[in-house]
């Protein structure tokens, strides 16, 4: 999988490994000299971080309370976990040829991404036999509410968690099936049934609590709303989620992680998680866990009143699944064998002193340097400019 939504992860890690690399060439060098080095490149950027963040967490709560209020959200659903059902039948990680043996998202040669391409709304109109798939697989999934990425899982069997190394299950085949399921409904007179399952598949994919989990949604409900805008007369009651809802859906799952990060002000971290869909704010928790936890060997002192506001919201903020939670604790850090950012020599001499001194500034560097921006949330409001309030 080459989501954009990913890179935000293999940025982090690409960001660390420089700054190691400097780092350790700085180590012979006078340690004011170093020190000096590493506030010149930290303290401006991480303050000009903060105050965007503080003057844009007003926004981010009014989009978050505009997104709310969408009926999806309040569709009625049946409590359960479908982690162990999906977590089997999806291949991990992203990209594998195959799907697991058995698993009914095997799809005939024909029909997969080599052969034939679905891309673009293609698939409205593609010269593709739809009619021998089986979508109970699908319809099966109305039973659960969630899905828990840990629970039956290749990710939730592993000591550490990697998401940055590619440790998620492959998302780009639901949507393929998505489509499918769609091109059925439609050629079949059964659009609605077919909008229902693919509605409650988004669903699932957002209550992973990850940010690619929400962008995938945002594109499931917008694959619905092109099935139902492909009919000149379609189904009375059938309302899709509006484009401005996905696009503020996928706009917000990219970046709220940025106001639950450790440049955040602690203050404003807290706001924009309890002020957050309850889907956000769990998404949120599980990225900012993920950075949190990669960066915690440096990052942990100086900046421990964010460390202390996340694990106290971690601890506080109810979420259906404990997937930030676990996160937090069992995420790799840059000292990790398994990390690839250094050797064991070198991660023994950073724990000692003066390397131990030094993990402080690094940490400040890196947490300066963003994962990400909010250029997403400007991007919509220059495709939905807000409408002026009549006197």
């Amino acid at each position: 999988m080459t989501s954009s939504s990913r890179a935000p992860r293999f940025r982090a890690l690409r960001i660390v490994g420089a700054c190691v690399a400097v780092f350790l060439g700085l180590a012979g060098l006078a340690l004011v000299g170093a020190d000096h080095w590493f506030r010149s490149q930290s303290e401006p950027a991480l303050a000009r971080q903060r105050e965007e963040l503080t003057a844009n967490v007003d926004d981010y709560c009014a989009q978050e309370a505009a997104l709310g209020v969408d009926p999806w959200f309040h569709e009625a659903r049946t409590e359960g976990d479908a982690g162990p059902l999906l977590n089997a039948w999806l291949p991990w990680p992203p990209g594998h040829a195959d799907v697991p043996p058995g698993s009914p998202l095997a799809l005939p040669q024909s029909l997969r991404e080599d052969a034939v391409d679905l891309k673009q709304g293609r698939w409205l109109t593609a010269d593709i036999d739809v009619s021998r798939l089986d979508f109970g697989w699908m319809a099966r999934l109305l039973a659960y509410d969630r899905w828990d990425l840990l629970q039956d899982s290749p990710l939730g069997a592993k000591p550490r968690i990697n998401w940055a190394s590619g440790d998620m299950p492959d998302y780009i085949l639901l949507t393929r099936w998505a489509k499918l399921r769609l091109r059925h409904g439609l050629t079949t007179g059964h659009p609605v049934e077919a909008a229902q399952q693919v509605r409650h598949l988004a669903w699932l994919s957002l209550s992973t609590e990850t940010a690619l989990g929400g962008v995938i949604a945002a594109n499931l409900l917008g694959f619905e709303r092109m099935a139902h805008d492909s009919l000149a007369s379609p189904p009375a009651g059938w309302t899709p989620m509006s484009a401005e809802q996905t696009d503020r859906l996928s706009a917000l799952a990219m970046t709220g992680l940025l106001f639950s990060s450790l440049a955040s002000p602690p203050d404003v971290a807290r706001r924009a998680r309890r002020c957050a869909t309850a889907t956000s704010r769990c998404l949120a928790l599980t990225e900012a866990a993920f950075f949190a936890s990669m960066l915690e060997p440096f990052a942990k002192q100086p900046f421990a009143d964010a460390y202390s506001a996340l694990d106290q919201d971690l601890a506080q903020l109810a979420c259906p699944t404990a997937t930030a939670r676990a996160v937090r604790a069992r995420g790799l850090n840059v000292l990790d064998a398994d990390s690839g950012m250094m050797t064991a020599e070198q991660a023994l001499w950073i724990q000692r002193a003066p390397g131990h001194w030094l993990t402080s500034r690094i940490a400040s560097v890196v947490v300066a340097m963003p994962v990400g921006n909010l250029q997403p949330l400007r991007d919509f409001h220059m495709k939905y400019p807000p409408t002026p309030q009549a006197e």
